[in-house]
C-alpha cells in the first residue's frame, strides 16, 4: 500500500476511538482525509460525522480490515495483538502504552515473543519520541565530538482531578505506569542513542526513589483501589543523574518539559525543550530555536511511523533503538520499579537491563493490601 503523498499513511484503522488517545489519532485521520476504520463498543460522541468514516462493531472482523496502520488506543486487557499478527500481510501496528496491565509484568515477555514470531512492525506510542524536536536534540548532542550527558530533569502534570473536565473520568492506572513512563522512555531513548543502545543507557546501572500521592478521581467508583497520581522520583542511570515530577493532582500544571545538561567538547550546555501541545518549543544555552508551538503531536507521530518504515526494514526496526516491543518492555520495567519504590519509600537499584527484567515488581500481590476509596455520597458521578 502507498502511503499519503504528505508523508501520512493513507488509511488508519483505531481501536477504542472514542478514548482520549484514540480520539486525537481520529481528529487528525480525519483532517488529513485519510480512509479511517473505527472499534469502540461505547457510545460514538455526538460531536462526531459517523458519514466520514466506516464504524465496525465485530472486533474479529475489525482486525481483518485492510489499512496501512492499526493504532490499538485501549487499556492493555482489551488489546488483540495476535489476529493482526497473523495476518499474511500485517499492517504497521501502534500501539498505546502500558505495555501490560500493571499487575501482569509477563505479558511483556509474551507480547515480545509473539512480535518476535510475526512479520509485523509494532512500536508503542511514546509520541515524544516521535516528534522531530527530538530529531533535532539528538542532531545536536551528535554534533559534539566528545560528549558526556550528566543530568535530565523531565515533567509532565496537568490537572486530572478536576470534575468539570469529562476526559478525568476516564479510569486510569498508576501514574508511574500512566505518565511517568513517557519521562522515563524519553531519557532512555536519549541515553540510548547516545551510548548505542538502550541496554547499553542501563550497562553503568539504576538507581531510583520515588514519593508518590493518592491520585483522587471525580469517579471513584470506577477504581477498584487508590492509584498513585503525583510522583517525584530521583536517581541515576548509567551514571546520569536523574529529576522527575509527574503529577494528576488538583491545581496542577499543564507541562511536558524536558531538560538536558551535560558537557560537549569541554563546555557545559543546557537544552530545554517543550512538548506540550500549543506551547512546543526547544531552546539551547538560553536561545530559542525555531520551533513550531502549534505542531501536533499526534500528526507527529503517524509522520514518523511512516517515514521509519519507508527507511528502514524491519529487522531494525525491531531490534534497533525505536520504540519496538524490547524498548516498551525496558520501560514498563522503569515504571514498575519506581512504583515499588514509592511503595516501600526506599531506593532501588539494579546492575544492568537484563537485572531488571528479570524483576517483579509485585503489583499483583499488593492488590489486595492497597487502600479502596470510601463512598462519597455527596460527590459528582462520572460518565
Amino acid at each position: 500500500m502507498r502511503s499519503h503523498p504528505g508523508g501520512f499513511p493513507r488509511s488508519i484503522a483505531i481501536a477504542g476511538a472514542w478514548g482520549y488517545i484514540g480520539r486525537k489519532f481520529l481528529d487528525v485521520a480525519l483532517d488529513r482525509g485519510l480512509t479511517t476504520f473505527v472499534h469502540d463498543p461505547g457510545p460514538m460522541p455526538g460531536d462526531l460525522d459517523p458519514s466520514r468514516f466506516t464504524r465496525i462493531e465485530d472486533a474479529s472482523v475489525f482486525a481483518q480490515v485492510e489499512s496501512e496502520v492499526f493504532h490499538l488506543a485501549v487499556h492493555p486487557e482489551h488489546r488483540r495483538l495476535g489476529p493482526l499478527l497473523d495476518r499474511d500481510r500485517p499492517p504497521l501496528i501502534l500501539v498505546e502504552k502500558p505495555m501490560a496491565e500493571p499487575g501482569r509484568p509477563e505479558v511483556c515477555r509474551r507480547v515480545s515473543d509473539a512480535v518476535d514470531g510475526s512479520r509485523a512492525i509494532v512500536l508503542y506510542d511514546f509520541p515524544e519520541l516521535y516528534d522531530p524536536i527530538t530529531t533535532r536534540i539528538l542532531d545536536h548532542l551528535a554534533s559534539y565530538r566528545d560528549l558526556r550527558l550528566t543530568e535530565f530533569t523531565v515533567q509532565r502534570s496537568k490537572d486530572r482531578e478536576d470534575p468539570g473536565n469529562p476526559r478525568n473520568f476516564k479510569r486510569m492506572v498508576p501514574i508511574q505506569y500512566q505518565e511517568s513512563v513517557h519521562c522515563l522512555a524519553f531519557v532512555l531513548h536519549i541515553l540510548g542513542t547516545v551510548r548505542g543502545s538502550a541496554r547499553d543507557a542501563l550497562a553503568g546501572g539504576l538507581r531510583i526513589e520515588g514519593y508518590s500521592a493518592a491520585y483522587d478521581p471525580p469517579n471513584p467508583e470506577a477504581y477498584p483501589y487508590v492509584v498513585d497520581g503525583r510522583c517525584r522520583f530521583r536517581g541515576t542511570i548509567g551514571g546520569v543523574r536523574l529529576w522527575g515530577l509527574t503529577d494528576f493532582k488538583r491545581g496542577a500544571p499543564w507541562a511536558k518539559s524536558r531538560v538536558i545538561r551535560g558537557v560537549g567538547d569541554g563546555l557545559p550546555f543546557e537544552i530545554e525543550a517543550s512538548y506540550l501541545e500549543g506551547k512546543k518549543g526547544l531552546r539551547i544555552d538560553g536561545v530559542d530555536q525555531p520551533c513550531d508551538p502549534s505542531a501536533n503531536s499526534y500528526e507527529s507521530v503517524l509522520a514518523t511511523l511512516v517515514a521509519w518504515s519507508r527507511r528502514y526494514d524491519r529487522p531494525t526496526l525491531m531490534n534497533g533503538l525505536f520504540p519496538n516491543p524490547g524498548f516498551a518492555r525496558l520501560t514498563y520495567q522503569l515504571s514498575a520499579a519506581l512504583w515499588r519504590s514509592c511503595r516501600d519509600r526506599a531506593e532501588l537499584a539494579f546492575r544492568d537491563a537484563e537485572d531488571l527484567e528479570s524483576w517483579d515488581a509485585g503489583f499483583a500481590e499488593e492488590v489486595a493490601r492497597l487502600p479502596r476509596h470510601e463512598p462519597d455520597p455527596g460527590r459528582p458521578r462520572g460518565e
